[in-house]
């Protein structure tokens, strides 16, 4: 099958594959749900970046703050830059997900599909 350009479905730009290639994603469903989807932890045990902070609610709080401050001021540049580069990758998760949902083959139509490659996909993002 020729290349076929990007089409608007809905106001929503899509990617279309040759039908051997949807075939084959749609052919590896039952091997990502085996191989893939159990590498997703449950929601309880994801972790968010504020889990490591000082309560705010606490009494201590403040001190708390300063004191990680004081901690944190010995850590050199160049970490802070890896971790800036990594909170950009991490805030642009939805963006990923929008674009794999364009994609034929692994599209989650519904936000709700029940297909290993929908909920792998969200579940990634959601993490």
């Amino acid at each position: 099958m020729p290349f076929m350009p990007p089409r608007e479905v809905h106001v929503q730009v899509t990617h279309s594959m040759p039908p051997q290639k949807i075939e084959i994603f749609k052919s590896l469903e039952d091997w990502a749900e085996n191989n893939i989807l159990t590498y997703l932890k449950p929601v309880e045990k994801c972790w968010q970046p504020h889990d490591f902070l000082p309560d705010p609610t606490s009494d201590g709080f403040y001190e708390q703050v300063k004191e990680l401050r004081e901690r944190a001021k010995e850590i050199p540049d160049d970490y802070f830059v890896v971790l800036v580069g990594d909170m950009i990758t991490e805030e642009a998760l939805p963006t990923y997900q929008t674009m794999l949902n364009t994609l034929d083959g692994v599209r989650d139509e519904t936000g709700a599909s029940l297909t290993s490659w929908a909920i792998w996909t969200r579940a990634w993002t959601a993490e």
